[in-house]
C-alpha cells in the first residue's frame, strides 16, 4: 500500500514537471510569435557582435588603464540620466571584462550613479524629483519617501523589472541614512549584474547552451515578476505603513 501511495506520488510529481515544462514552452512560442520582429534584431545584433567580438574588445582595451574607467562612467552616467538601459552595459561588461570583473567595475559604477542620483534628489529636494520621475512612479513608490526601512529598498532594488535609478532619486527624499542607501544600492543590485555578466561572458566565449538556458531562466523570471510585480509592490507597501515613518 505504502509503495503504490510512493508510486502514485512519483507520477504525480512528473506529471507536474511535463506540464510545467509544457506551459513554459507554450508560452515561450506565445512571446516569440508577439516580438517575432524584436528577436530577429536581437539575434542579427548578436550577430554582428560574435563577428566583430576581438575588435569591440580592443577598442575598449586601447584607452589601456582608462578604459575601465571609461566603463564605469558609463555605468554611472546610465543610472543619473539613463541614455542607455543598465541591462545592456552590464551584458557589455561581462562581454568585455568576464563575469567577475564586470561585476566588480559594474558594481563600482552603479553605486556611484546610485549615489549620485540619491545626493541630488536630497540637495535638490522634492521639486525637482518631482519634474524628474513621472507621476505613475512617484505614485507608486511614494510611500519609500515617509519610510526609513532599509529592507523596503533593498527588495525593490533585488528584484528585477523596477525603476532602481529613478527610485534613487525618490529614496533622496526619505530619511534613510546615506550609509544604508549605499549598502541598499550596492549589494542589492548585486545578482541581477552577475547574470548580466554571465550572459555576456558565455556569448563572448561561444558557450551558447548556457547563453541560452539562462536567457530562457530571465525571460521566466521576468514573466513572473512582472504578473506578481504590483502584488509584490502593494504589499511592500503595506508593511511600510504599518511600521510607521522613520522606522527600520
Amino acid at each position: 500500500m505504502k509503495s503504490e501511495n510512493l508510486a502514485g506520488s512519483s507520477l504525480y510529481r512528473r506529471k507536474i514537471i511535463f506540464f510545467c515544462i509544457l506551459g513554459g514552452a507554450i508560452l515561450l512560442g506565445i512571446a516569440a510569435f508577439f516580438f517575432r520582429d524584436s528577436l530577429v534584431q536581437g539575434v542579427e545584433f548578436l550577430g554582428r557582435l560574435q563577428e566583430q567580438k576581438d575588435r569591440f574588445r580592443d577598442w575598449i582595451n586601447s584607452f589601456g588603464i582608462w578604459g575601465p574607467l571609461v566603463f564605469i562612467g558609463v555605468q554611472v552616467g546610465q543610472v543619473v540620466f539613463s541614455p542607455i538601459p543598465g541591462e545592456l552595459t552590464g551584458f557589455l561588461g561581462g562581454y568585455i571584462y568576464g563575469v567577475w570583473v564586470a561585476t566588480f567595475y559594474s558594481t563600482v559604477g552603479l553605486t556611484l550613479g546610485s549615489y549620485l542620483a540619491f545626493a541630488i534628489g536630497r540637495w535638490l529636494g522634492r521639486p525637482f524629483v518631482e519634474k524628474l520621475v513621472s507621476r505613475t512612479v512617484l505614485d507608486k513608490f511614494d510611500f519609500l519617501v515617509s519610510s526609513q526601512g532599509a529592507v523596503f529598498a533593498f527588495i525593490f532594488f533585488s528584484i528585477p523589472g523596477f525603476p532602481k535609478d529613478y527610485m534613487c532619486y525618490l529614496l533622496g527624499l526619505s530619511p534613510l541614512s546615506t550609509r544604508s542607501f549605499l549598502f541598499v544600492a550596492a549589494v542589492g543590485r548585486i545578482p541581477g549584474t552577475i547574470v548580466l555578466g554571465l550572459q555576456g561572458a558565455n556569448l563572448y566565449n561561444e558557450r551558447y547552451g548556457l547563453f541560452f538556458a539562462l536567457m530562457v531562466g530571465i525571460i521566466i523570471v521576468g514573466v513572473v515578476v512582472g504578473f506578481y510585480k504590483e502584488t509584490i509592490r502593494e504589499w511592500l507597501r503595506g508593511k511600510a505603513e504599518k511600521s510607521g515613518p522613520g522606522q527600520p
